[in-house]
């Protein structure tokens, strides 16, 4: 039935450039292949072609020639561009973005751990008072951090266990749901095929009589064909000589 449907798909398109698809009618409009896409058309039920080594092996070369000169399409072109960055001036996301901007070659600083280091000031620094100023802020950032992280610590022993629980919870009613709606595609896509198999099926001994009656048409066609050529061939021959005749004819007299 596929080949059949080509066949006459064949039959009925004219040879034009590239830029010009040869129309075709709609029932064959499925046929089309355009220079970026490619419809497929087929009756999986009945066409059996593909079935055959040599048809498979056939197939199989065309689709690694098609890939091998396919291109594929821009698919981000229809995305929105990406915006223009934007940090309030003055900010520090602003000027480490400038001093990043204005060197190809220059990288983002490392996180300055000193800052976190608790350690008293030595040397010529323990006589300096700010130094020591410093460690104690230092000193006190580290410890209200630290107070945090118990703090934190407390509340997820407190409350973490159901907290997860009721993640957990919320994690399996959505798997649940998704599960549903992946069984009920299920369903749908075999009633589907279902319907597709059995209206296939249906039509198979008419499909294949029309293909027969198409082959016998396009037979009987080029057997028409040749004796039109044949006829056309002999009128031309005695068209040909009719005046040589008559001439003949009037010299005798």
């Amino acid at each position: 039935v596929g080949l059949f449907a080509k066949e006459m798909a064949l039959s009925l398109v004219h040879v034009r450039s590239e830029d010009t698809p040869a129309e075709l009618p709609k029932c064959l409009a499925r046929l089309v292949q355009n220079k970026n896409e490619v419809i497929v058309d087929a009756l999986p039920y009945l066409d059996k072609e593909y079935d055959h080594p040599a048809m498979r092996d056939l197939v199989d070369r065309m689709v690694e020639q098609e890939m091998g000169n396919f291109e594929p399409t821009d698919y981000i072109a229809s995305l929105p561009p990406v915006p223009a960055v934007s940090f309030e001036e003055g900010s520090h996301l602003r000027a480490e973005w400038d001093r990043v901007a204005a060197d190809e070659d220059s990288t983002i600083s490392a996180v300055d751990e000193t800052r976190y280091a608790c350690r008293p000031p030595e040397g010529t620094d323990a006589a300096k008072e700010e130094k020591w100023l410093a460690a104690i802020k230092a000193a006190n950032t580290q410890l209200e951090h630290t107070a945090i992280r118990a703090c934190n610590a407390d509340l997820l022993n407190q409350y973490g266990v159901n907290a997860w629980r009721a993640y957990n919870s919320a994690l399996e009613d959505n798997n649940m749901l998704l599960t549903a709606e992946l069984d009920e595609a299920k369903v749908k896509v075999v009633e589907i095929n279902r319907k597709r198999m059995a209206a296939q099926l249906t039509s198979e001994n008419k499909l294949q009589k029309l293909a027969s009656e198409y082959r016998q048409s396009v037979q009987k066609n080029l057997r028409l064909e040749a004796v039109c050529i044949a006829m056309e061939k002999e009128a031309a021959e005695k068209a040909a000589a009719a005046p040589a005749g008559g001439d003949a004819a009037m010299a005798d007299a």
